[in-house]
């Protein structure tokens, strides 16, 4: 299929549109959608379908336009939606294994570039606005993919996993060639807004979010350098994040203020996050379960 290269003036009229989209996005409230609560074990998989978990920018179709999470709208090129149903769809804005930077950077732009959208697929995994359980929504995913026929729409592949080891195994064999991890949905849970455990993801880790208060000066090879972020958690847990951390970022640190994510393995009983690695800036801001904590850096 041939991707239609728009002249500038479009593209300027285009980046108009969409700011003033962004503007109507932050007065309006974001999408309600359904969020995921970590995978505890245990439980009786005949009942969950097992799929990939992303790393991506998710995005919601609301049957006119893409949203971020946040509710923030996404400027996407007129041919990437063009010819999508009024049906709204969710999936992930994906570039690959170990891409995520790159599909947000693609999709944060208010001037869309052909050549960074060319690079990224809408996976859908679910339709809200179908009746029935996940089970009985599955077949509409099939249709909105079907009924668009654009090769970047696809349908997230999903499949029933019967025994815990081999779930294990496959989560592992996904992390191990750049993937995330994996999401499991309760085949008979009707969709709903806010965090259940009928959404379950399943990763090595954990990931949250803490905002930089400060630097510790690096030592020894970092000397001159920044050695470890100063963060502090929306809860108000402090402590020093320094491993993840490139050469790059040592020299250029996140701003003070600004929110990064960072990954751990289970909490001390101080209740401070054990192993925690830097893992990215959060270009997004203050995470939405932070707000109701918000205090102001020192």
């Amino acid at each position: 299929m041939r991707i239609l290269s728009y002249p500038w003036w479009r593209a300027l009229a285009g980046a108009a549109l969409f700011s003033c989209l962004t503007a109507l996005a932050h007065a309006s409230d974001k999408p309600a959608l359904w969020l995921a609560q970590n995978y505890p074990g245990g439980l009786d998989l005949q009942q969950y379908w097992v799929s990939e978990k992303y790393d991506g920018v998710r995005g919601y179709w609301d049957g006119r336009a893409l949203w971020t999470r946040q509710g923030i709208a996404i400027a996407a090129p007129l041919w990437y939606t063009a010819g999508w149903p009024s049906t709204p769809m969710e999936g992930e804005l994906w570039a690959g294994r170990g891409q995520f930077a790159r599909a947000q950077s693609t999709t944060r732009k208010a001037l869309p570039l052909d050549a960074d959208w060319k690079a990224l697929r809408f996976m859908v995994f679910d339709a809200p606005a179908a009746p029935g359980s996940f089970t009985e929504r599955l077949p509409a995913i099939t249709q909105f993919v079907a009924a668009v026929q654009q090769p970047w729409v696809q349908a997230t592949p999903q499949w029933i996993e019967t025994d815990e080891t081999r779930l294990m195994a496959h989560m592992e064999r996904i992390v191990r060639d750049g993937g995330e991890g994996l999401m499991l949905h309760k085949g008979s849970a009707v969709y709903r807004s806010g965090r259940s455990d009928d959404v379950l993801k399943l990763k090595p880790y954990e990931d949250a979010e803490a905002q930089v208060v400060g630097y510790a000066p690096g030592r020894g090879k970092y000397l001159g350098m920044t050695g470890a972020l100063l963060v502090r958690t929306a809860e108000g847990i402090a402590f020093k994040l320094g491993s993840g951390l490139s050469d790059a970022q040592r020299h250029h640190p996140p701003a003070i203020g600004s929110w990064v994510t960072y990954r751990y393995r289970g909490l001390h009983d101080s209740g401070k996050p054990r192993f925690a690695t830097f893992w990215r800036v959060r270009e997004e801001g203050m995470p939405p379960a932070a707000a109701s904590h918000k205090r102001p850096a020192p």
